[in-house]
């Protein structure tokens, strides 16, 4: 391959990762003008239904009796319709298919590695780590440890989809496998105990600066990742999570800090979040049972 093809190459790939990059912040919502409520005493109520069409979980598609389709990308999106009348309760509802075409577009979701890797923003790590990143990755399906049923952890899981807010806490509710986390918000330390236990969610503490919502995690085990390239940590990974609400909108900020492996504290790309008041079900997501891993013979990973 001569020099100009391979510059040809890397142009198209930083474009594609400026494209897919772009499309994946379009997808939030842009910062609300509406009036921010407040508790009662004066901060922000962070309380609410957060992102998404309410429901979680994958696309699906309702096929009716007649054989007509309708595409839905949530389950959320689903259940709106059937409550509504647009889906008949006889429709056959299956999953989002690998390779299949409907109307003018084509889903695949054969080995997503190559969307998963044009990413703009990863973590920075210290040149000696680099070959360890490159084999967790070509061996994702093997070394990943959500693929065995074990919890993403935090930050991957990414922001809740629900906030409970009292006077002394937060409750955060996740739809990956009915996860859940109470974090203080009264500005106590770290518990000296559970800071030094290794878990997947670690050990949360809050406090507010003016109207943000700061809570910083420790206590880290290293069997998570910080994203699916084979991203890995340290138990000494430390995490700041920051939620910002304006009006109807939730911003979610992370900056996660790792000194032993990374050269920087790596800031993750901002999320932000639109209330969602859909009157939806929350599902309960059913239990990981790994059958397959030990059947796997290939790299691939959806």
């Amino acid at each position: 391959m001569i020099a100009s093809d391979v510059q040809r190459i890397l142009a198209l790939s930083l474009i594609v990762a400026a494209v897919l990059s772009n499309a994946a912040k379009a997808q939030d919502a842009e910062p609300s003008a509406a009036t921010t409520p407040r508790t009662e005493d004066g901060k922000p109520d962070l309380s609410g239904r957060w992102g998404g069409a309410g429901g979680g979980g994958a696309g699906v598609k309702a096929i009716e009796p007649d054989g007509s389709e309708i595409d839905f990308e949530t389950f959320g999106a689903y259940q709106a319709a059937l409550t509504s009348g647009r889906v008949s309760p006889s429709a056959r509802i299956l999953g989002r298919q690998p390779n299949y075409r409907h109307g003018n577009n084509v889903y695949s979701e054969r080995d997503g590695g190559m969307t998963q890797r044009y990413y703009a923003n990863p973590p920075l790590y210290k040149p000696e780590y680099w070959d360890r990143v490159r084999y967790l990755d070509i061996n994702g399906n093997f070394e990943d440890m959500t693929f065995i049923c074990m919890p993403a952890g935090v930050p991957r899981m990414g922001p809740p989809i629900r906030i409970i807010q009292t006077e002394d806490d937060v409750v955060l509710l996740y739809q990956q496998r009915n996860t859940w986390r109470i974090v203080p918000t009264d500005g106590r330390p770290h518990d000296p105990l559970n800071a030094e236990d290794q878990t997947f969610m670690g050990d949360s503490v809050a406090h507010w600066d003016g109207d943000t919502l700061v809570i910083d995690v420790v206590g880290f085990n290293d069997l998570t990742w910080l994203g699916w390239p084979g991203w890995f940590h340290t138990n000494e990974m430390r995490v700041e999570e920051r939620f910002t609400r304006v009006g109807d909108t939730l911003q979610y900020n992370v900056t996660v800090f790792d000194p032993e492996v990374l050269l920087e504290p790596w800031i993750m790309d901002p999320r932000v979040l639109q209330l969602n008041r859909s009157q939806a079900t929350y599902l309960e997501d059913p239990p990981c049972l790994d059958f397959d891993a030990e059947h796997m013979v290939t790299r691939e990973r959806g």
